[in-house]
């Protein structure tokens, strides 16, 4: 389940009933807005299912305001905020950190100011839930360590799409649904690659 793009500050009942729920989360936008309000590393913790937080640097400052004021660098504020919510942690930024509460910690470098734009993180948010639901469907029981797995995969995918996209039609025209239909084809080329690789 995603919470949070197009939500609105109005919708506590609606974060709060997917808190509660059973279901693996990944929770951005007004999702951490409203998150921010409920204290999340009391919340968080007693979730059953995985959860994963997307917070950009000032949404991450809202949820996390102790750990924003300890001047840590972004991978370790993002380890510190995993422990503490026992989430999985997406910090988005220039080099964005990816943290697992049991300290784990994977950057993705290899990304572009194209994504520095309004719904670029609404397909991020899409693509997660869509992998994790999949790799859900695939388990008996998902676990955090399946959630960083699929944090990692979407994330480099979606900058790696991004990347591709600016290159045909600059970094300016990359928007939400232009981003979002060059998902597929970009992996599809990826893929092509290693396979004609390993040949």
């Amino acid at each position: 389940m995603a919470c949070g793009p197009g939500l609105s500050r109005d919708a506590m009942p609606v974060l709060q009933a997917t808190l509660a729920s059973f279901t693996p989360l990944v929770v951005d936008a007004d999702g951490l807005n409203l998150l921010a309000d409920l204290q999340p590393n009391t919340v968080l913790p007693q979730r059953s299912a995985p959860t994963i937080l997307t917070p950009h640097l000032g949404e991450f400052k809202r949820l996390f305001p102790t750990i924003a004021t300890r001047g840590q660098v972004a991978g370790q504020a993002a380890q510190t905020a995993a422990s503490e919510s026992q989430s999985i942690v997406v910090l988005k930024g220039a080099c964005t950190a990816i943290a697992h509460p049991n300290g784990s910690l994977w950057f993705n470098a290899d990304s572009t100011p194209a994504l520095a734009r309004g719904g670029s993180g609404d397909i991020l948010t899409g693509l997660l839930a869509g992998l994790l639901a999949q790799t859900a469907a695939r388990s008996a029981q998902l676990s955090l360590d399946n959630a960083l797995d699929t944090a990692v995969a979407a994330t480099w995918w979606h900058a790696q799409t991004a990347k591709h996209t600016a290159a045909v039609h600059t970094e300016l025209g990359v928007d939400g649904p232009r981003l979002a239909a060059d998902l597929s084809p970009v992996l599809a080329r990826f893929l092509k690659e290693e396979i004609g690789d390993r040949k």
